[in-house]
C-alpha cells in the first residue's frame, strides 16, 4: 500500500506506471509477419508497468540548462518559488547532482520503503538518480534527485511531466539456498516447461525468421493469485 499526500489539490495522484511503447515500435509490430519489438515481451511489460509515477505538479514552466561547470541554470525559478512558497524547489545540492522537491509526501506499511526509480516517460534530457526513501517513517516531501544534463542540454518540466516512479520494496529481505525438495520442484517444473515450450501451439514467427512463443505469459496467468 501506498498512501500519498499533495502540496497542492492541482497536482495529478500517482498513476500506474505504464510502459515506454513507442510509436516506431508499433509501427514495426503491425507489419506483416510483424518484427519482434520490446512489448511482446511480458517481463518487460511489467518491468515497465511496476510501481506509481510521481509527476511535476506544478503550474509554473521550468527549463533546466547546464551552462558549464557541471552547474545548473534554472529558468523562471522564481515564479516557481512564488507558487510554491518554496524558494528552493529545484536545487543543486552536488557537483553533477540536482534536486526537486516533488511535492509529494508518500507513507507505507512498517517494514515497507519506497524506492525511486526513472519514470517510465520522462522529458527528454531528465535522468532520475534511483534511491530508497524510508517512507514508513520520513515524514517530509519526498526530494528527487537528477543528474545535471551535459552542456547544451535543456530540460523542459511543464504541469504533469512525469518525474520518477515509486515501487514498495519491504525493507529487509533474506538470500538463502533452496532446500532439496524445493530444488527438486523447480526441476520439475522446469523440464515441464521446456517440454511445453517445445510443443506449444502458441508460437509465432517475426519478420526475421525468429520463432518464439507465448508460453510466459501463459503460465504467468497460471500461477498468478
Amino acid at each position: 500500500m501506498l498512501k500519498f499526500a499533495k502540496a497542492a489539490p492541482y497536482f495529478p495522484d500517482p498513476a500506474r506506471a505504464k510502459p515506454n511503447i513507442t510509436d516506431e515500435d508499433r509501427q514495426r509490430a503491425a507489419g506483416s509477419p510483424p518484427h519482434a519489438v520490446p512489448f511482446h515481451c511480458k517481463p518487460w511489460v511489467d518491468g515497465g508497468s511496476i510501481g506509481w509515477t510521481l509527476f511535476y505538479g506544478y503550474v509554473t514552466p521550468v527549463t533546466i540548462t547546464n551552462p558549464g561547470a557541471g552547474k545548473i541554470q534554472v529558468e523562471n525559478l522564481p515564479r516557481l518559488a512564488g507558487e510554491s512558497n518554496q524558494p528552493r524547489i529545484i536545487e543543486q545540492f552536488a557537483r553533477d547532482h540536482f534536486g526537486i522537491g516533488s511535492g509529494y509526501t508518500l507513507k507505507t506499511e512498517p517494514g515497507h520503503m519506497s524506492l525511486l526509480l526513472p519514470a517510465s516517460h520522462p522529458p527528454p534530457g531528465l535522468e532520475a538518480v534511483p534511491g530508497v526513501i524510508e517512507t514508513d517513517w520520513y515524514p517530509r516531501q519526498v526530494f528527487l534527485v537528477f543528474r545535471v544534463p551535459p552542456p547544451g542540454t535543456r530540460i523542459f518540466l511543464d504541469h504533469k511531466m512525469e518525474l520518477a516512479r515509486v515501487v514498495v520494496v519491504p525493507r529487509e529481505t533474506q538470500a538463502e539456498s533452496m532446500t532439496a525438495a524445493e530444488l527438486t520442484e523447480i526441476k520439475t517444473l522446469d523440464a515441464q516447461y521446456a517440454e511445453e515450450e517445445r510443443t506449444t501451439p502458441s508460437r509465432w514467427q517475426d519478420a526475421n525468421g525468429q520463432t518464439f512463443t507465448h508460453l510466459y505469459r501463459e503460465w504467468s496467468r497460471k500461477f498468478r493469485p
